[in-house]
């Protein structure tokens, strides 16, 4: 099965107000970042962590994902490289209070961002294996995975870029992807079923982001909707959740809710 999710921070910056709306448009999990009352998943103290829950259990909905930012810096500044190694001991924290394995993470920023082009992965293995060492042997040991998203201000935009950072970093265990499916379609790659045979068996949170007129389908430009998405993941296996994120305003984001959960249901 998979759970119907959501950007709590992009309903709500209220995080009760934000879980009761989306539970109520169809949900029954959350994927969190920021909103938390002020804070956000690298500043909420231990004190928000129980408010969270309680809220959670409230309203009868789980965190599936922990919407990190661990690995959005450069690779080539210590002091913030240091700071993201600390933040990924927290995201543990975090995982573990919400009995979820899956932290979203990234592996760098792409230094040729601002003018939208795609570096060659090959020239940045080695360091992302060197740098992002020591968050695997943490999630290795902490029995959770870092889930590298498809997301093309990073190194990591395409599904082939993921399938070769997760290579050059051993194949461990405790690495995955979180899909976004449309990132991967504007980096140039087909998502699917190019894209996806790359990263088959490896995927464990998807995002769900709309078109152009603001609806799931069909998917960005093609003739792919969704549903084609969801069919291939099931068939291997997935059971997890799909997440809606920027869909442009909370209601938008309730509608996003409501099109997910009745394209999971048919």
């Amino acid at each position: 099965m998979i759970r119907v999710c959501f950007f709590a921070d992009e309903v709500s910056k209220d995080f009760e107000e934000a879980v009761k709306l989306g539970v109520e448009a169809g949900a029954d999990a959350v994927e969190i970042r920021g909103g938390l009352w002020g804070k956000s998943v690298t500043t909420v103290d231990d004190d928000g962590v129980k408010r969270m829950q309680d809220v959670l259990a409230k309203y009868g909905a789980d965190v599936t994902c922990i919407g990190s930012p661990v690995g959005k810096c450069h690779h080539d500044h210590q002091e913030e490289y240091e700071t993201h190694l600390r933040y990924f001991d927290r995201m543990v924290e975090l995982a573990h209070a919400f009995n979820t394995r899956v932290i979203r993470g990234f592996a760098f920023w792409n230094p040729k961002r601002r003018e939208g082009e795609r570096v060659n992965i090959e020239d940045y293995l080695d360091m992302i294996a060197e740098k992002l060492a020591p968050i695997v042997k943490v999630a290795e040991q902490e029995d959770v995975t870092l889930s590298f998203e498809t997301e093309g201000s990073t190194l990591i935009g395409t599904c082939q870029e993921a399938r070769a950072v997760i290579t050059a970093l051993g194949d461990s265990p405790a690495l995955s992807v979180c899909w976004d499916v449309l990132n991967s379609l504007h980096c140039g790659e087909n998502p699917y079923p190019e894209g996806y045979s790359y990263i088959k068996g490896l995927v464990t949170h998807v995002h769900v982001k709309p078109n152009r007129e603001k609806h799931m389908n069909p998917l960005g430009g093609t003739q792919r909707t969704y549903q084609d998405i969801f069919e291939a993941l099931r068939a291997d296996g997935f059971n997890a959740s799909a997440s809606i994120e920027h869909w442009g305003s909370p209601e938008l984001m309730l509608q996003g809710i409501r099109e997910l959960k009745e394209a999971l249901s048919g």
